[in-house]
């Protein structure tokens, strides 16, 4: 029954979201006596959302879903980002995430084994193929259970607004051509 609410939801406000420069990471509607939708969600524009794009987001889904009135009893609207971890869950999710680390659970063993971490390195025809520590593998996208990205501290430093480590290196290389002194960079 919550599996029917939650597509009927996510058919109401996705258009919406969208419109407003949000992308629709996933529905959940918890709870018997005291019902909760959480609705997670993410920019297109790759950027942190804030907690005023949640408000945004709340307003227009809430305003909607009163008028739609799908779930029938009371519960309380949770809308929030999916996080620097963010869960995968659709094949346009890892395509989005190529480059990035993930964490995969898979539905049964692949060479003997039922986790996977690695980077994304291709999304394609419902294959997703990751580079491994030991080399590449390529995992259907039907074996997969679960999966979210990992917080890398390349990803760490974006957060913080401070460069990666190529960006390191030439500002770290640049302060060694300034003089304090005089003020100036040094030709060497």
């Amino acid at each position: 029954m919550y599996q029917t609410i939650t597509k009927k939801v996510s058919d109401i406000i996705q258009g919406t979201l969208k419109e407003l420069g949000f992308d629709l990471v996933n529905v959940t509607l918890q709870g018997q006596k005291s019902k909760v939708l959480e609705i997670l969600i993410d920019r297109f524009d790759d950027t942190k959302i804030t907690i005023e794009d949640c408000k945004i987001a709340n307003r227009n889904i809430s305003a909607l879903l009163d008028v739609e009135d799908v779930i029938k009893d009371k519960y309380y609207l949770q809308v929030s980002s999916a996080g620097v971890e963010r869960p995968l869950f659709k094949f346009e999710d890892y395509v989005k995430s190529i480059g990035k680390e993930v964490k995969l659970k898979l539905t049964e063993l692949l060479n003997n084994r039922g986790h996977y971490q690695g980077k994304i390195i291709k999304a394609k025809d419902d294959i997703i193929e990751l580079q491994l520590k030991e080399g590449n593998i390529s995992i259907s996208f039907n074996l997969i259970k679960k999966a979210h990205l990992v917080l890398t501290d390349e990803m760490f430093r974006k957060l913080l607004g401070r460069p990666s480590g190529g960006e390191l290196k030439a500002e770290k290389e640049l302060d060694n051509k300034f003089s304090p002194d005089s003020g100036e960079f040094i030709d060497n």
